[in-house]
Formats: structure tokens, C-alpha cells, sequence
């Protein structure tokens, strides 16, 4: 006979239509220390970020997490994956400084906003114009913030994106710098479906429902339900008492092995396969961007390492991100400061300092056409005079 506990699961699951959100067996696992692709993960039953199994009426919104979670909630509010997108209406950046210009060879554009007719991203080459509505702005607008036009159900990522460190417009990263040759091309680069669904999947929550792709009823931003799964059974489980339930009911990415835990953020931050299989025109200095890629990299990641390395070791997803090195210091000395730590060969003291250990070993870069500076997260003894190691 089965257990009451299963028993209920199986009646959420009914009712839910789909399946639970439940840990479950990944291709990839702890012992064969190997990252994944993302695709792959895609391919995995249960839940993983950035995929649209749950129907839309699964999903019960911030609100609702809130009521339990109160301080958590509050809290994730403050970072940036929560406002990793929003309406270009909404944008913040947009109201201060619209309108924003830019000239290109013969073209000239302009980003402008209106309340009543929203925001416009138009193009004269000095005889003809076009222009397009920018409906979404990706990115909180530390380093900048990228903008999608949309005309008949198509986005395009506009050719230019706002860069904080230059307080203007400028060519966005991954398009040709070379001054394009119409005023189409000048407006900016269409998406095809596929492409545009990745993107709303990382900056926003539930974008993809029943595996369909829906923009236009996404959540904007990275909240709760995007990185847990939906939450309908576990609510449910929890406003009938069934506890013990509750907590099958909804996806818990701290239970995760160190790979598939760096794996499950690499979803969107790209993984180790996803850069080396995937899109190995990256490998050199732009993957500075990608964090998991560069921290599997490490000499203290996997089998030779410590299991504790994963990006949550030192990144709460549900709080701001830390800016002070100095912060870091308890993490890299909680191995590090202890002489023959079982679980890793290298915890050995540092011979030159204590003190803000991420200074000398993860090296920052600018990247070039990002107008910005990354933290390296490939965590090494960096040589005097030693330039970026791919």
C-alpha cells in the first residue's frame, strides 16, 4: 500500500498535470565530476531553470511565496537576477535619460519614450526611417542594458544598448562593430523563436508555460518560481497540512551535487559544457563572463578539489550580491586556513596574506565591446606579469 505522503503526491500530481518538481536523478552526478550542456538538462525529467514543462496555472506568483517566506522575499527583491528584466516603460534607465542618440556612418538612431506611445527605437539614414517598438529592457543596468523590439510577434535585439560606464549608447555586445549596410541591419539583429525563447527564460520567469512560448505573459525579472519551479502543490500541500509533503512538492537546487549545483546556475550563466561544446568561439577572454565555465576551470574544482566549490558557496541567490572582497575572506580560508582539510589537497595558508584573498586570485578584466569589468572566477596562484589564461 502506499504511503499517505505518496498518496497525496499523486493526487497533487493529478490535479497539477504535470509532474513534480521533486529532486530527481541527472545525467551528470557528483561522482563523474562532468558538466552537462545545458540542452542536456533540458532533456532530464523534472524540473531544471529555463524550462517550460508547467502549465501556467501552476505557477502562484511572488506574492505568495512572500507569505511564508517573508524575509527571504524581501530580501531577493534587492538583487539583480529580480530585475534582471523589465517592461521598456518601466526601465529606470529610460526615464532619466531619454532621449538617448547615436550615430553610426550615415545613420543616425534615437531611443525615446513617450507614456502615451512607449518606447521607440528609430533609425534615418538622412532620406528614410524606420522604427520599432522596444517592449522589453534586459538587464538591471550595472553594466548596461540591452533592449528587444517586437513588430508582427518578431523581436529583434536592438543594435544598441545603454552602457553605465558611458552614460550612452553603443553598439551591443556580440553584434558587429562594423557600420552596417541598411537601415534594417542598423536597427538592430531579429531573433529567430528559439534564440528569443533563451533570452526570456534567463531574464524573466515563466515565459515558456505548457512549452509554449508566451513573452507577453512573462513575470519580468528572475523571482522565486524560476529557479524553484512552480509552486501550485507545494502551496497547496502547505494550506492543508500535509508538511511532509511540501517539501517534495517544490524544487530545492541546495540539495544539488557541486556539479549539478554549478550546472543548475549555469542554465543561464552558461556551464562548462555549454562554453566548450556548445560555443567554443568563447574560450578566450569574453568567457570572463561566464561564471561557472571559468570556475570549473579552477585547480580546487572537481575530483582534485573540494566539493564545497559550487557559486552558492559564496553567492546567496536570495540576497544582494556582496561587493566588498574583503566578505569573501571566510569562504577561501574555510579551506584554505586549515591545514589537511580532508575534502581538499591544496588547503594550505596563504604565504603572502590573509586578507582579501579574491584581490590575487580572481584576477578582474575588461572586456572588450562590454564597456565593463568581470571578476575572473577561474581561482588560481596568478604569475607576476601573467595575462588572461583561456
Amino acid at each position: 500500500m502506499r504511503s499517505r505522503a505518496a498518496a497525496v503526491l499523486a493526487f497533487f500530481a493529478a490535479v497539477a498535470g504535470y509532474a513534480l518538481c521533486g529532486q530527481v536523478a541527472s545525467k551528470a552526478s557528483a561522482t563523474d565530476g562532468l558538466s552537462l550542456a545545458t540542452p542536456d538538462r533540458l532533456e532530464d525529467a523534472g524540473w531544471w531553470p529555463t524550462k517550460g514543462d508547467p502549465s501556467r496555472s501552476q505557477y502562484v506568483g511572488v506574492a505568495s511565496c512572500s507569505g511564508c517566506h517573508v524575509e527571504l522575499a524581501a530580501a531577493q527583491k534587492a538583487t539583480p537576477m529580480y530585475h534582471a528584466a523589465v517592461r521598456a516603460l518601466d526601465s529606470t534607465i529610460l526615464q532619466a535619460r531619454t532621449p538617448l542618440t547615436y550615430k553610426e556612418s550615415k545613420y543616425h538612431s534615437t531611443l525615446s519614450r513617450s507614456p502615451g506611445d512607449g518606447v521607440t527605437f528609430s533609425v534615418n539614414d538622412g532620406t528614410r526611417a524606420v522604427s520599432q517598438r522596444a517592449e522589453w529592457a534586459f538587464g538591471i543596468g550595472e553594466v548596461g542594458q540591452t533592449f528587444l523590439l517586437e513588430k508582427d510577434r518578431v523581436f529583434t535585439e536592438g543594435r544598441l544598448s545603454y552602457y553605465t560606464a558611458l552614460g550612452a549608447l553603443a553598439v551591443t555586445t556580440g553584434q558587429p562593430l562594423d557600420a552596417r549596410s541598411s537601415l534594417d541591419e542598423a536597427l538592430g539583429r531579429p531573433l529567430d523563436s528559439g534564440t528569443a525563447q533563451r533570452c526570456f527564460s534567463c531574464h524573466t520567469t515563466a515565459a515558456v508555460a505548457s512549452n509554449k512560448f508566451e513573452p507577453d505573459k512573462a513575470t519580468p525579472g528572475v523571482i522565486c518560481e524560476a529557479c524553484h519551479g512552480a509552486g501550485a502543490q507545494h502551496v497547496a500541500a502547505v494550506s492543508t497540512g500535509h508538511t511532509d509533503v511540501a517539501s517534495l512538492a517544490i524544487f530545492n537546487p541546495a540539495r544539488l551535487s557541486p556539479v549539478d549545483s554549478v550546472d543548475f546556475c549555469g542554465s543561464c550563466h552558461r556551464t562548462w559544457a555549454d562554453v566548450a561544446m556548445e560555443m567554443p568561439a568563447n574560450i578566450g577572454l569574453i568567457s570572463v563572463r561566464f561564471q561557472p565555465y571559468r570556475l570549473e576551470e579552477s585547480r580546487c574544482w572537481g575530483k582534485n578539489g573540494d566539493s564545497r566549490i559550487t557559486c552558492v558557496a559564496c553567492h546567496d541567490p536570495h540576497r544582494p550580491l556582496q561587493r566588498e572582497l574583503l566578505s569573501y575572506d571566510s569562504n577561501c580560508l574555510a579551506c584554505h586556513g586549515t591545514r589537511g582539510h580532508p575534502e581538499a589537497n591544496l588547503a594550505r595558508t596563504c604565504k603572502v596574506s590573509a586578507n582579501n584573498c579574491a584581490s590575487c586570485h580572481m584576477p578582474k578584466y575588461e572586456v572588450p565591446q562590454t564597456h565593463a569589468i568581470f571578476t575572473d572566477h577561474y581561482i588560481r596562484v596568478v604569475r607576476t606579469d601573467e595575462g588572461f589564461l583561456p
